[in-house]
């Protein structure tokens, strides 16, 4: 009889186990058998047997006791390293010697699975921030969000969300644009994109409204983003759409068309003259998405054709609808994907590219990456929505450019928030940060303290432009660099807050993760403080910004969560003050902004909860008090 048929029968019971077989003993041919169960041998019934030796039968006994032991071991071993690196880093800013060098208990290269399983567990209480899937409708559409995704994205119903701004009525535009709109990203065929064109530039308005527009832009929105230069649209863009015999040689493009329509619609968001959420600005976003369809997206693309798409998602973030947050995120990805289909994340010294159009190229790439990675951690995209980000380290080739050609080729354009300073920031700190918090197996407690320490020793400069009060740009520039590191160190300690809170929920600061809880909470104050100093100086400017609100709403979230769970924490300043502060600044600021509106009513939650625990608390003391209360004769 073959060995195949043999152990087949033993699976079966129909013959003595190999092990019963071997000792010539009584085998009562269960799986696993009796004798075997006795014996401590079970894990090899009914087919395997044990080496000769007096001893061999003892050992598969106290594998199973000695497996979980190990892991228990190595348990006790993460937390004490967790312990360890917190107490170092009040110390110094080096590693523990102990920490140094990871510690590896096996010398075989395939981990095993306990070995996995106990890295896993070496973050307890972030294994299972996944994130969240938010389902819309009845027809099972969803939407992503990750472990650090946008947190007033789910604090109201979506029929429930009040819109500030309201769609204009397109019927007032041809047939054909409005067909071009409907069909974006991709063209339309049977249709003629020339005489679609010559319809769509009917609709500009005068030259002297488009150059006002373009400065608006220029002067407001530059501190956020450098995508378009003055010269690029003033000097170039402008007259060429403007030249008188345009239509008989055009000397630019759809997507050229395209661009300097939506820098208008952009322009038209934060023309201070105008209301939030103007008719004018949705006008110019039509006209723009209409002419992006021009010209195919998947087939004929270059660097305008990545930047319409970048402005494209800017516009939808600032519209004040907020179902178009969704339509910001895919926009951004998709000029991701265009840039990499390109090439725009190799160096253009391969192609032989030098002087000012490698420098345009390299700043507006790492321009584009800096949003791509917030995009992962609220609104500022991977950070702000929790999803992975389109580009990746290991792919980007292209060069920071050097601060000597920043000075010689930025000149004339308003003063930059970000700059080369922010490619270096972005390249050592912000992308870590997005690999560690949107990594599928969580960090470590000792990779969150190392970042920390990377993102406190990076040294960002003061503004290079003199504070002009008339200008929004210099005051915005201050803005954006004055918290640029508290609001990284923010969402870098988000997930151990929470799990400081769950360790401890009467007093976090004696959880291990203390350090996270006090970190997170501090920042979170400075970025309230910075937002409520700048919107006293520019209201009408900062309202309109919804990326300053979807931070200051996070901000706010750890605040009240602090202020409602940590009873008994002493902080400073005192959470209860800083959240009436805080929904104070988003009182004043919702009647001009969508975002801070549906901010306010987290906010709110937040006091009402408070209002009902502190009444609650006060209740309870007043019937203590009357218990212990000597009755007066």
């Amino acid at each position: 009889m073959s060995t195949g048929r043999k152990e087949a029968r033993r699976q079966r019971g129909e013959i003595a186990c190999a092990e019963c077989r071997r000792l010539k003993v009584k085998c009562d041919r269960t799986v696993p058998c009796s004798t075997c169960v006795k014996r401590g041998t079970s894990s090899l019934c009914p087919n395997e047997t044990l080496p000769p030796g007096d001893g061999s039968r003892f050992v598969l006994a106290a594998e199973d006791h000695l497996r979980r032991k190990m892991t228990k071991m190595e348990e006790r071993m993460h937390s004490l390293e967790d312990a360890l690196a917190i107490i170092q880093s009040t110390d110094s800013k080096q590693l523990h010697p102990l920490l140094a060098h990871p510690l590896i208990l096996d010398d075989d290269t395939a981990e095993s699975e306990e070995t996995k399983r106990s890295n896993s567990n070496s973050c307890a209480g972030l294994t299972d921030a996944f994130g969240g899937l938010h389902m819309d409708g009845d027809h099972g559409a969803s939407r992503f969000f990750g472990p650090s995704g946008g947190s007033e994205e789910f604090e109201l119903p979506h029929k429930q969300r009040a819109a500030i701004l309201q769609e204009i009525d397109p019927s007032y535009l041809p047939q054909e644009i409005n067909i071009f709109y409907d069909s974006f990203p991709l063209t339309p065929k049977g249709i003629a994109t020339e005489s679609v064109q010559t319809t769509i530039e009917s609709f500009l308005p005068s030259m002297a409204r488009a150059t006002a527009l373009c400065e608006m832009l220029l002067e407001h929105l530059t501190w956020m983003f450098s995508i378009v230069s003055r010269q690029h649209l003033i000097g170039e863009l402008i007259p060429a759409v403007y030249a008188p015999n345009r239509t008989r040689a055009r000397t630019y493009g759809p997507h050229d068309l395209a661009l300097l329509l939506i820098a208008l619609g952009i322009g038209a968001l934060v023309d201070l003259n105008l209301e939030p959420y103007d008719a004018e600005a949705q006008h110019y976003y039509r006209l723009a998405r209409a002419a992006v369809s021009l010209q195919s997206v998947l087939a004929t693309r270059s660097i305008v054709t990545i930047k319409c798409l970048h402005l494209m998602s800017i516009y939808n973030g600032m519209s004040g609808k907020e179902s178009n947050l969704e339509h910001s995120y895919s926009l951004l990805n998709f000029a991701g994907q265009v840039a990499l289909g390109i090439g725009f994340h190799m160096d253009p010294s391969l192609w032989g590219i030098e002087g000012k159009e490698a420098y345009d190229r390299r700043a507006y790439f790492w321009n584009l990456l800096q949003p791509t990675l917030w995009q992962a951690s609220n609104f500022l995209f991977s950070l702000v929505t929790g999803r992975p980000p389109t580009i990746s380290k290991p792919f980007i080739d292209c060069h920071i450019p050097s601060e000597d050609d920043e000075k010689n080729y930025e000149t004339g354009d308003a003063p930059l928030g970000f700059g080369v300073w922010s490619y270096h920031f972005t390249i050592e700190c912000l992308m870590p940060v997005t690999e560690a918090i949107l990594a599928s197996n969580p960090p470590s407690y000792r990779t969150i303290m190392e970042l920390d320490h990377k993102i406190r020793d990076f040294d960002i400069p003061s503004c290079s432009s003199p504070l002009d009060p008339q200008r929004p740009s210099t005051s915005m520039q201050s803005f954006v660099r004055s918290h640029y590191s508290e609001l990284t160190l923010m969402f870098l300690h988000r997930g151990f807050f929470a799990q400081a809170l769950t360790d401890n929920p009467t007093n976090p600061l004696q959880s291990a993760h203390s350090q996270s809880f006090v970190a997170a909470y501090q920042c979170a104050c400075a970025v309230l403080d910075i937002t409520r100093n700048h919107y006293v100086q520019r209201p009408r400017l900062v309202a309109r910004v919804w990326r300053i609100w979807s931070n200051a709403f996070v901000a706010a979230v750890i605040i009240g969560t602090v202020a409602i769970r940590a009873v008994n924490a002493n902080l400073e300043p005192s959470p209860l003050e800083k959240l009436d502060d805080t929904c104070l600044l988003f009182q004043n600021a919702a009647e001009s902004s969508s975002r801070a509106l549906r901010a306010l009513v987290g906010t709110f939650v937040f006091i009402s909860v408070i209002t009902i625990y502190k009444a609650i608390s006060t209740a309870y003391t007043v019937g203590d008090a009357r218990k212990v209360t000597p009755v007066q004769s």
